[in-house]
Parts: C-alpha cells; sequence; structure tokens
C-alpha cells in the first residue's frame, strides 16, 4: 500500500505514473482513505496510513488529481465519486488546499520525494529512468513521522479543552513541569515556548492547540511545495465509462457518520515556511494560536498567540 510521490503537487505526480500504478492507486487512495476513517477497517497503522492522519482533504484531493489523469487517457472511472464521500461530495481541489493550508506539512520534503523516485525507477526502469535520471538507485522509502498519534482526533467544537481531558483524547502522558508550565501560559493568554524530549514530538503542540480555543496554525520550517495551478478542465465528478460493480465492502452507519465528520473544517492547519521570509506570514483570523516548530521561524507579526517549539537539549 503506497501514495506515489515524486512531486510535492499531486497532478504532476499522477501525470508521471504509468498506466498501471496510476490505475492502481485509485484503489490503494480508497483503502488508505478506509483505513484513516473507518472505525473497523485494518492497516492503520501501516505507515502510508499514519502519514495521511488528520489530513483527509488532501489524500482525498490526491485521488481526485490520479482519478483525473486515469481519465484524461481514456479510461472509464467509478472511484472518483466514492472519493468525494470523504469530504461531503465537495471536490477539494490543490490549489484550495495549498491555500487553507490544508496540506501536510511533510509535503515538500525533498527526500521523501527523492526516495519516490528512487522506487519508481527501481520498479521500472524504462518508463521512470528517463523521467528521474538524477534519482539515486536503491532508496528506502522515506516515512514522514505521524503528525497525529491516531485518526480521528478532534474536540469537535471551538472551545478549548481541559488539560486532563485532551490528554486522554491523545492517550498521552502528563507532561514534564516545563512543558506543563508552558501550557497553562498560553491558557492564560500568554505566548510561550518549550523544549521537546525527543525529536518531532508533536504531542505538545497537539496539546497546545486542544488546550487553546479556535484553530491552531502549525509553521514549520522548509521549502513550501509550489503553489498549483487550477485545473483548466476537472470533468465530471460522476462515474465515466462503462465499469464492473464493486465487489468492497460498503460503508455501514458508523462508517458513514465518520466520513461526514470529515466534512467539517479542521482543527489544525499545517504551512510550511522557508527560514528567513520575515514577520509578515499571514494568519487565517480562525487561528487563534500560532505553533513554531523550531527556533529559526521569526514570530509572525499578526498572530495571536505563539508556542513556539525548541528542539531536545543537545540536538
Amino acid at each position: 500500500m503506497q501514495t506515489f510521490l515524486p512531486h510535492p503537487a499531486f497532478a504532476e505526480c499522477a501525470r508521471a505514473l504509468d498506466d498501471r500504478r496510476l490505475g492502481k492507486q485509485r484503489v490503494e487512495t480508497m483503502q488508505i482513505l478506509r483505513a484513516l476513517v473507518w472505525p473497523a477497517y485494518g492497516w492503520k497503522r501501516h505507515p502510508a496510513v499514519a502519514m495521511w492522519r488528520g489530513f483527509v482533504p488532501a489524500l482525498v484531493g490526491y485521488g481526485v488529481a490520479v482519478c483525473r489523469e486515469w481519465r484524461r487517457r481514456g479510461h472509464a472511472d467509478s472511484v472518483l465519486p466514492s472519493l468525494l464521500a470523504f469530504t461531503g461530495g465537495r471536490v477539494p481541489e490543490e490549489e484550495e488546499l495549498w491555500e487553507r493550508d490544508l496540506l501536510p506539512p511533510w509535503l515538500g520534503d525533498g527526500a521523501l520525494h527523492v526516495s519516490h523516485r528512487s522506487a519508481l525507477v527501481y520498479k521500472d526502469p524504462a518508463h521512470y529512468g528517463p523521467l528521474f535520471p538524477e534519482a539515486p538507485g536503491g532508496l528506502p522509502y522515506v516515512w514522514p513521522r505521524p503528525v497525529f498519534p491516531r485518526w480521528p482526533l478532534r474536540r469537535g467544537t471551538t472551545e478549548a479543552m481541559p488539560l486532563g481531558e485532551a490528554m486522554k483524547l491523545l492517550e498521552a502522558d502528563a507532561p514534564p513541569s516545563e512543558q506543563a508550565a508552558a501550557l497553562e501560559r498560553l491558557a492564560g493568554g500568554r505566548s510561550a515556548s518549550l523544549r521537546l524530549t525527543g525529536p518531532g514530538d508533536t504531542v505538545p503542540g497537539l496539546l497546545a492547540g486542544l488546550c487553546t480555543p479556535g484553530e491552531t496554525l502549525w509553521l514549520v520550517p522548509g521549502r513550501p511545495p509550489p503553489r498549483p495551478r487550477g485545473c483548466a478542465d476537472p470533468g465530471p465528478s460522476e462515474a465515466v465509462g462503462r465499469t464492473s460493480r464493486s465487489t468492497a465492502r460498503q460503508p455501514g452507519p458508523e462508517d458513514g457518520a465518520a466520513m461526514r465528520q470529515e466534512a467539517g473544517e479542521p482543527e489544525f492547519r499545517f504551512r510550511r515556511i522557508a527560514p528567513g521570509s520575515g514577520t509578515e506570514v499571514p494568519v487565517p483570523s480562525s487561528a487563534e494560536l500560532v505553533v513554531l516548530d523550531g527556533a529559526e521561524l521569526p514570530e509572525p507579526r499578526s498572530a495571536p498567540l505563539v508556542l513556539r517549539l525548541l528542539p531536545p537539549a543537545g540536538a
């Protein structure tokens, strides 16, 4: 199970794939969505599933790009409308995902995209060798560390959650005293910083977001993915061509309820920011907390409340 990401843009990824893998990606995207959202479904801890936790609209957007390219090549398709059931029937256009900070923070990570190019060249040198002539051979997949420890994981309200309830939701242990003091400072409406106990630990930032009213904008250092261009010819959203009847399990009542929840607004948004970008980073009005991942990112001038996550001592 895998989503192939040789590029940071979904449409560009789809265009690069050979027919066999492009067709299979539609099915694998559906499998990952079911594993993420349906309460009783396998593969929930598979790294290809875990990396997409919290980013269902983005994963649907990837699947939409794959289905559109599949249709553009003249193939029948009935998967696209099934994908859109995970976003309330709305098509999450890639440009909108970029504008609304709904893309995962690892999208644009050069090491990840190079590892996928290397894997594709290994799988089909004749097709992918000319596309990625500079790709090193034999690289293992880079699996991004999941942002969320499980999914779904949401408060379901814009109100701040008590720390104990947030810890229970995250299934997290009590934070160390320094982190607890920073969270208490945030609860009092004052910006704070804390030092992580392990590299890449997202739990303190998630606790802060859950214990703060409104949405959280999480800024991470790194080259952002390029702004996608709008799709000139999106085509129909319903099934096209002659397709066979699906034998896959249909969603039950609990599955349907979980899918409908995914159509709501996110509680956390993520954005990659190039270091040295300055303080004029736009912050949406819905965000009442900005998390800065690392010491080098400047504090946005318009941030209402800031939590800075410092690397572990000695890192």
